[in-house]
């Protein structure tokens, strides 16, 4: 999970990247593995572009704001 996203852009550069090692893992350690790659709606940004987001991310998570009762409780 990538956090803090606001714009698609900073999602796809950090997809890039965790696809690439993933790939580099698999290669030297013989295996492979499904991963997804998602990110956390933590900021307002996040939130007004998730639309554009959700183009890149594989799954959201939602931050304890959405929880059905208030973290402290």
């Amino acid at each position: 999970m990538i956090p803090l996203v606001g714009f698609k852009r900073e999602l796809d550069l950090q997809k890039e990247v965790v696809d690439r090692v993933a790939k580099e893992v698999m290669a030297e350690k013989k295996v492979k593995f499904a991963y997804s790659v998602g990110t956390m709606i933590e900021i307002p940004r996040g939130a007004l572009t998730a639309d554009e987001i959700a183009q890149t991310a594989e799954f959201f998570s939602f931050g304890p704001t959405t929880s059905p009762r208030p973290v402290w409780a």
